[in-house]
C-alpha cells in the first residue's frame, strides 16, 4: 500500500548561505571560486529540468548591482529554487569566494535525487544541521574528506575542486547497479523529474494519477459543458452545482467569513468547558465536525462483523514530531500560521498572536502524550477496550456521558479507545482553567476545516502554508483546484463514469489471474517454511485461501449524496453551504452504522484510485482500476516486466495478511489469535531481523529510517519479491533483467527534503529507493543476474540476508 497523508507547515529560511559540506583535499595556491561562478557553473552542470522555477528575480537584493549579468539568469534561479536563501533587502555576496561547506549544500539542495555507492563518513569540521547534506554528497561519490576527519568546511573552494567535483557530478550517469541499483535503472527520470504544482511528492504513481486526472477533467468538462441538460438529483446535476459553487470565487469573497461567523460566535460565548463540549456535541450532530475529541463507529477488531465505538482524544495540526523537536523555525513558522487564520477571521493582530502563542503551547502538551508514529502503527496498541465508565474517570471535570448522549451514543457501554495517555491528558486538560485556550483550539480547528471552502484569502493562506512547509509549489490554476476539490469530494460519482468509459474487462481478467498465481506460490512457499510447525502453517493457508479479491470496481454503486441536496450559488446554496451539509450527513450515516452489521461487500475508496490495499479486517486485497496501467500492468509488456510490476504490488498486498499487524487477524478479518507460541516467537525474530535491515538508512538529510516504522511495509516488499521469484523460477528462459528492472521503475519518485524528512517521522513506507535496493539485496537470483560481488555496495552476506515469508 502506498500512499501518502498531506500535512500542512512551511519554513522559512534567512540567507544565511550556511551551505555545508565539501570534502576538502589540500590547500592550493590557485585561484579561488566566487558564490556566483559556483552556482552558475554547477546549474550549467545538472541543467534546470529538475527544477520546480526556470526564472527568477534578484533585484530585491540589496547588493543586486554586484552580481555579474553573465551570472544574473542563473543566480535568479537558485533563489527561486530554495537552493540559495535570501530574503528581500540581504545580500548574496556574489563575488565573495565560497567555502566547501557552503558550495556543499549548494550541490545538495540542487540535486534531489542521488546514488549511494559509497560508505557514509562523519566529519569533525562539519557543523551538525550540515551534516546530512555532506554526508549524501560523499555517499554519491561527488566529494572526499582530507583523510584526517575534517572536510575543509571553511576552506574556500578551488577552481581545481570544482571541476573534480562538476566532472563527478556528469559521471552520475555511470551509476552501477551493483552499487546503486534504483538509481541505475532510473537515472535519466531522476535527473529531469520535476514535481509538478501541488505535489509534493513526484512518482510513477504520480504519472499515472496525473494520467487518470486528465481523463477524469475530460469528464468533469462534458458535465459543466451540459450542466443546463442534467436531470434534478442525477450524479451529473449534483457534480455541475457543486462544481458551480467552488469555482465562483467572486460569491465565496464577497460571503467571506460570515458563513461561519455563527458558529465561530458560538464558540466565544461559552461560559465554562462544560457548555463548549456541549456546543461541539450540537456541532457535530448539525454540521459533521468535531472540534475537540471525537468518537465514532468503525469495525471491531476482535468481531470484525460489527461496528463499536471507538474513542480518540485531542490532536495537533502539525504531525507531533514536530511540536517536541523545539525546531525553532518551524516553531515561528506555525504561530504565524495561527495568528494569520485568527487575524482572517476577524481578530486583532494583538490577540491573534496571543491566541497563536497559547494554542501552540497547548498542542505542545497534546503532543507530549500522543503515541509516536512507531507506537501507533502496531495494531495492538490503539486497541484499547474501556467501559464508559472509565472513560467517564479520566475526564473529571466535565460529564463525558452527556457528551456521548448529545452524540446519540447513549446506549453504549464499552469503547475502544485508540490512545489511552493521550486520551488520558485530553480528560485532565477539560478543566475551566484551560476555556479561553479550548475555545482558540476549537476556532482555530473549525477555520483551517473550512478555510478551503470560504474566500480566497483564507485558501490561499493555507497553500502559502503548505508550500512553505513541504517546500513545493502550490500555485494551481482555479480550474485544477476546483478539480481536485470536486474529485475529493466527490469521487464516487466520477470514478463510476471512470469506469464506464475507461476500464479494460481484459485487465481485470489478466490481474485476477496473476493474484491466483501468486496465492498458489505463496501457499508452496508457506508449506516449505522450515521455521514453522505443520499446525501454524496449516491456520496461513487456510487464511491465504480465504483472501478475498476486489479488482477494479464495485459490483454495485452506492450514492452515498443520495439524500443531499446540492445547490449552486443562483439557487441559494454556497460552497460551504454544500460541504456542510455532505459532512453532515456523513455523521449521521456513520452513527447509524452501530446498530448494522458490517456489509464487507463495500468498497471504500474510489476505482479510479492509484493504489492497492489489504484490508486486515475484511481479510481482502482491493486493487482498483486506477492502478491497473503502465507501468504498473501493461497488456503489451513481457510477462517478466508485469510481474515486476503489477506483480510485485500484488504479491505486496497479500503478504500484508502476514505482516507484524496482519498476522494478529485471522481468516475471518478477526483479531485472533492462530500461532504456536513457539512459531510467533520465531516470527517476532524475524521481523527484528527486519527492523536491522532498515534502521539508520538516511534518504536525504535529517529524513532517517525507522526499521520500526515501517517494519509491516518493508515485511510485505520482501515476501512479494520473494513470492514474485518462485513464479518467475518455473518460467522457461526467465529474463529476469526485466524482471527487476521493471520492479525498480514502479518505485521510482523524488521530492523535497522537507518532505523525505516529514515521511521519515509519518509514513509507514521506507523511501522508495529502500523498497527497491533492501529488498533485492537479500535475493540470489539479484546477485546472479547483475554480478554483484563482496565490496560493490548493495552486496549483503548470504548469512546476513533476510527472509519472512
Amino acid at each position: 500500500m502506498t500512499g501518502l497523508k498531506r500535512k500542512i507547515v512551511s519554513v522559512f529560511l534567512c540567507f544565511v548561505l550556511i551551505f555545508s559540506v565539501l570534502p576538502v583535499y589540500a590547500a592550493e595556491s590557485v585561484q579561488y571560486v566566487t558564490r556566483e561562478q559556483a552556482v552558475a557553473r554547477l546549474l550549467e552542470t545538472i541543467g534546470t529540468g529538475a527544477l520546480s522555477k526556470t526564472e527568477g528575480d534578484i533585484s530585491v537584493f540589496s547588493d543586486a548591482d554586484r552580481v555579474s549579468p553573465e551570472f544574473a539568469d542563473e543566480l535568479g534561479i537558485a533563489v527561486a529554487n530554495g537552493i540559495i536563501d535570501g530574503i528581500p533587502g540581504s545580500e548574496l555576496n556574489p563575488s565573495e569566494n565560497i567555502t566547501r561547506l557552503e558550495f556543499a549544500v549548494i550541490i545538495s539542495r540542487s540535486i534531489r535525487e542521488l546514488p549511494i555507492v559509497k560508505p557514509k563518513l562523519a566529519f569533525s569540521d562539519v557543523p551538525a544541521e550540515n551534516a546530512g547534506d555532506v554526508s549524501r554528497l560523499v555517499q554519491a561519490g561527488i566529494i572526499n574528506g582530507y583523510g584526517n576527519g575534517n572536510f575543509g568546511a571553511e576552506d574556500f573552494l578551488t577552481q581545481n575542486q570544482l571541476n573534480i567535483i562538476l566532472d563527478r557530478i556528469e559521471k552520475l550517469s555511470e551509476t552501477r547497479p551493483q552499487d546503486d541499483f534504483y538509481y541505475a535503472v532510473n537515472k535519466d527520470w531522476l535527473k529531469t523529474a520535476k514535481l509538478p504544482a501541488g505535489y509534493p511528492t513526484y512518482s510513477s504513481f504520480s504519472e499515472v494519477d496525473i494520467n487518470n486526472s486528465n481523463k477524469l477533467k475530460a469528464i468533469v468538462k462534458d458535465l459543466i459543458d451540459n450542466a443546463d441538460t442534467w436531470q434534478e438529483g442525477t450524479i451529473e446535476q449534483k457534480m455541475a452545482d457543486f462544481y458551480s459553487t467552488i469555482v465562483d470565487v467572486e460569491n465565496r469573497n464577497k460571503e467571506g467569513i460570515e458563513p461561519i461567523k455563527p458558529y465561530l460566535d458560538r464558540i466565544s460565548e461559552a461560559k465554562t468547558v462544560q457548555e463548549l463540549i456541549d456546543i461541539s456535541a450540537q456541532f457535530e450532530n448539525e454540521i459533521g465536525l468535531s472540534l475537540l475529541f471525537g468518537f465514532g463507529p468503525s469495525i471491531d477488531f476482535v468481531d470484525s462483523s460489527r461496528y463499536v465505538l471507538y474513542g480518540s482524544g485531542l490532536s495537533t495540526a502539525l504531525p507531533s514530531v514536530y511540536m517536541l523537536n523545539e525546531n525553532p523555525q518551524i516553531k515561528a513558522l506555525y504561530e504565524n500560521f495561527i495568528a494569520q487564520m485568527f487575524i482572517l477571521t476577524g481578530s486583532t493582530e494583538e490577540s491573534a498572536l496571543k491566541s497563536a502563542q497559547d494554542i501552540y503551547a497547548f498542542e505542545k502538551i497534546v503532543a507530549a502524550s500522543t503515541l509516536s508514529n512507531e507506537e501507533a502503527s502496531r495494531v495492538e496498541n490503539i486497541y484499547n477496550p474501556m467501559t464508559v465508565d472509565e472513560v467517564a474517570d479520566m475526564f473529571k471535570g466535565v460529564d463525558i456521558k452527556k457528551y456521548l448522549k448529545d452524540l446519540g451514543y447513549e446506549n453504549v457501554e464499552n469503547v475502544i479507545i485508540t490512545d489511552v495517555g493521550l486520551m488520558r491528558k485530553t480528560g485532565e486538560l477539560m478543566t475551566d482553567e484551560n476555556l479561553e485556550v479550548l475555545k482558540d483550539y476549537a476556532r482555530y480547528y473549525l477555520v483551517i476545516n473550512t478555510a478551503s471552502f470560504l474566500s480566497e484569502d483564507l485558501e490561499n493562506a493555507i497553500n502559502a502554508f503548505n508550500s512553505a512547509f513541504m517546500g513545493i509549489d502550490s500555485t494551481l490554476s482555479q480550474e485544477d483546484k476546483a478539480f481536485n476539490m470536486l474529485n475529493s469530494v466527490m469521487s464516487s460519482y466520477l470514478g463510476r463514469i471512470y469506469v464506464e468509459r475507461y476500464f479494460s474487462e481484459e485487465a481485470k481478467k489478466d490481474v485476477e489471474d496473476i493474484v491466483s498465481e501468486i496465492i498458489a506460490a505463496f501457499e508452496k512457499r508457506i508449506q516449505a517454511l522450515d521455521w514453522m510447525t505443520d499446525e501454524t502453517k496449516a491456520a496461513a493457508i487456510s487464511k491465504l485461501k480465504a483472501i478475498k479479491l476486489k479488482i477494479g470496481y464495485p459490483d454495485t454503486w452506492e450514492d452515498p449524496l443520495s439524500n443531499i441536496e446540492i445547490k449552486s450559488y443562483d439557487e441559494g446554496g454556497s460552497l460551504l453551504g454544500n460541504i456542510l451539509a455532505i459532512t453532515a450527513a456523513q455523521a449521521k450515516y456513520s452513527k447509524s452504522l452501530l446498530s448494522k452489521p458490517v456489509d464487507k461487500s463495500k468498497w471504500s475508496i474510489p476505482p479510479h484510485m492509484v493504489n492497492a490495499f489489504y484490508n486486515a479486517t475484511s481479510n481482502e486485497i482491493i486493487f482498483p482500476a486506477g492502478i491497473l496501467q503502465a507501468p504498473f500492468y501493461d497488456v503489451n509488456a513481457s510477462r517478466e516486466q508485469n510481474l515486476g510490476g503489477i506483480g510485485t504490488v500484488i504479491a505486496h498486498e497479500i503478504t500484508h495478511a502476514f505482516d507484524n499487524n496482519g498476522a494478529q487477524f485471522d481468516k475471518d478479518g478477526n483479531m485472533k489469535n492462530w500461532w504456536k507460541d513457539e512459531d510467533y516467537i520465531t516470527f517476532q525474530q524475524k521481523c527484528q531481523q527486519v527492523i536491522d535491515l532498515y534502521e539508520g538508512l538516511e534518504i536525504a538529510p535529517g529524513a532517517v529510517v525507522s526499521g520500526a516504522l515501517t517494519l509491516s511495509e518493508n515485511v510485505a516488499d520482501i515476501g512479494a519479491m520473494a513470492c514474485i521469484l518462485d513464479i518467475a523460477a518455473n518460467m522457461e528462459d526467465v529474463n529476469y533483467k526485466e524482471l527487476f528492472e521493471s520492479n525498480a521503475r514502479i518505485w521510482r519518485m523524488t521530492a523535497t527534503n522537507q518532505i523525505y524528512q516529514l515521511l521519515a517521522t509519518q509514513d509507514v513506507h521506507a523511501p522508495n529507493k529502500f523498497r527497491v535496493n533492501q529488498v533485492l539485496r537479500n535475493f540470489q537470483e539479484f546477485y546472479d543476474t547483475y554480478g554483484i560481488e563482496e565490496g560493490d555496495m548493495l552486496y549483503l552476506a548470504p548469512e546476513d540476508r533476510v527472509t519472512v515469508w
